[in-house]
């Protein structure tokens, strides 16, 4: 099964960077509006993130959006944690995704 895997940044807290992998199974992008995806969690959840392409000096799309921060919260997601994003095929909703959120509960390694 083909899927994205990204360690969170502090930056993707706010919004998601979306690689070109990631890029690969989403349908393309319409530069001037933004595209929702239909994303469901863990728990079968439903959510809405927004895909914007960004204009000036970052041009990787990202994902922003209520949802997108209502996912984060509601789990207590931090800077270091992993998501898993994979296309889900479903007979009703044609072609949606599926994420899960892996807390990395290691601490940082100490310095020498």
């Amino acid at each position: 099964m083909e899927h994205f895997e990204k360690e969170l940044t502090a930056a993707d807290l706010k919004r998601l960077s979306v690689t070109k992998k990631m890029l690969a199974f989403i349908p393309p992008i319409d530069p001037d509006n933004d595209m929702p995806i239909r994303v469901l969690d863990d728990w079968d959840r439903a959510y809405v993130f927004h895909l914007s392409c960004r204009q000036g000096k970052y041009k990787n799309p990202v994902f922003q959006s209520k949802d997108w921060s209502a996912f984060l919260k509601e789990r207590g997601a931090k800077a270091g944690d992993f998501i898993y994003f994979w296309p889900h095929e479903n007979a009703f909703h044609q072609t949606q995704y599926r994420i899960r959120l892996l807390r990395n509960f290691l601490s940082p390694k100490p310095s020498s």
